[in-house]
């Protein structure tokens, strides 16, 4: 337990350095009334079933509650800083308390919300080996089975890619990949965000995996993106005002190679690169 402690830690503090950008953040934790009503609205006018819906809630509440709902953020709340300064030692403490029960990730979190509007034509899994975290989860829980099981193999499983920096050619290679597989997305009021970083180990072939991913949702003029930041950490919605400010949160979060060893991230809004992709200074 405390070996498993001391890695979230660390890499909660490798994420908190990352996210120096200067800028507001807006968010919430899901705890209040009145953001809840307001997530639950928006993905109800975006075309979410009811019972996903309730799940997700149901998902949220299991982790809030195990944690201890007064060590989240209360209501929607604007900081002057990129990512929320909770306590993660007392939320690891409390999680681990519960065993460090089997909850879900981001992966998870995303394509049991967006799961009814992402089309897999072609269904043939590539390398997964990564993913046995998530593996464990969805078998524990029963989460996904059969044909959606087959699905989220697919859409997350890592793609082999030339040994390059340049995010262009990178690009291309993720689209073509999934083009090949035949996936694509039908909703024009949400979308899955995802975050390509690149696995390099120097030994084996390169390759872009999703190491992040959630799903954002419009809400009247604002955008909602309700992400899970990791099976430790909590559930999160953030409002933006536009598709700029999504992408520039997310490169501020996961931009964090300062030796520029691999490639820098690539935020996907749906099948493609985000219009609005830029890195960061």
């Amino acid at each position: 337990m405390k070996i498993l402690k001391i890695f979230v830690l660390l890499c909660f503090i490798s994420l908190c350095t990352a996210c120096s950008s200067g800028t507001k953040l807006k968010y919430s934790n899901l705890v209040d009334r009145e953001t809840r009503d307001r997530v639950e609205g928006a993905l109800k006018r975006a075309g979410l079933k009811e019972e996903k819906i309730q799940s997700f809630f149901s998902a949220v509440d299991e982790y809030n509650n195990a944690v201890g709902k007064e060590n989240l953020v209360q209501k929607m709340t604007t900081i002057d800083s990129g990512f929320p300064s909770f306590d993660s030692d007392k939320l690891v403490d409390h999680w681990l308390d519960k065993g460090g029960y089997v909850g879900r990730n981001c992966r998870i979190t995303s394509f049991s919300l967006m799961g009814d509007f992402i089309k897999v034509g072609n269904p043939v899994p590539g390398d997964t080996t990564m993913l046995f975290s998530d593996f464990d989860a969805i078998s524990a829980k029963q989460i996904f089975s059969g044909e959606e099981k087959k699905n989220y193999d697919t859409l997350f499983s890592y793609i082999d890619v030339e040994d390059t920096h340049d995010t262009s050619v990178l690009a291309e290679e993720i689209i073509k990949s999934w083009k090949e597989k035949e996936i694509s997305f039908d909703n024009e009021k949400m979308h899955m965000v995802s975050v390509f970083m690149t696995m390099d180990d120097g030994l084996n072939k390169v390759q872009e995996f999703i190491g992040h991913v959630g799903v954002l949702v419009e809400d009247g003029d604002k955008f909602l993106f309700i992400e899970k930041l990791a099976f430790e950490l909590p559930y999160q919605v953030e409002e933006f005002s536009d598709l700029q400010e999504v992408n520039d949160y997310l490169m501020g979060y996961y931009d964090k190679d300062a030796d520029g060893l691999t490639a820098k991230p690539l935020i996907f809004l749906d099948g493609q690169v985000i219009k609005q992709y830029r890195v960061l200074d």
